[in-house]
């Protein structure tokens, strides 16, 4: 039997691989993160659902290549201006169709800010 993360990578194309994987490795660079299928793509927790990575070969996801979604992304400093709303309330996203538009040092900009609003939005 295929685990989810099997499954998950059969749906996939090359390309699509090569960019979860990537994205995956930067996110694995934060040890509060952790990972949990929701959805048949791969969530990222905190305290909550800080962040998720959905290729577009999997259902309900973008016509076109990878998105980085940020489950609070109208919360986030978008200082960039990146973020695509797609007239979306909440969960703002960026898209990778090329492996060499990933730049490690901005989404861990992105992501840490997304942690700090993950810790304020769970504080007491």
């Amino acid at each position: 039997m295929k685990t989810e993360l099997e499954d998950f990578y059969t749906k996939l194309t090359s390309i699509e691989i090569k960019i979860v994987d990537e994205l995956i490795s930067i996110l694995s660079d934060f040890p509060t993160l952790h990972q949990k299928f929701s959805y048949s793509v791969p969530y990222f927790f905190q305290k909550s659902r800080v962040c998720f990575v959905w290729p577009a070969s999997i259902k309900s996801g973008p016509k076109s290549g990878v998105q980085l979604g940020f489950c609070n992304g109208y919360l986030l400093e978008d200082r960039l201006g990146i973020l695509e709303k797609k007239g979306r309330k909440q969960v703002y996203v960026i898209t990778y169709r090329e492996i060499e538009d990933i730049r490690g040092n901005i989404i861990r900009e992105y992501v840490r800010n997304a942690l700090e609003v993950d810790d304020m939005r769970h504080w007491k």
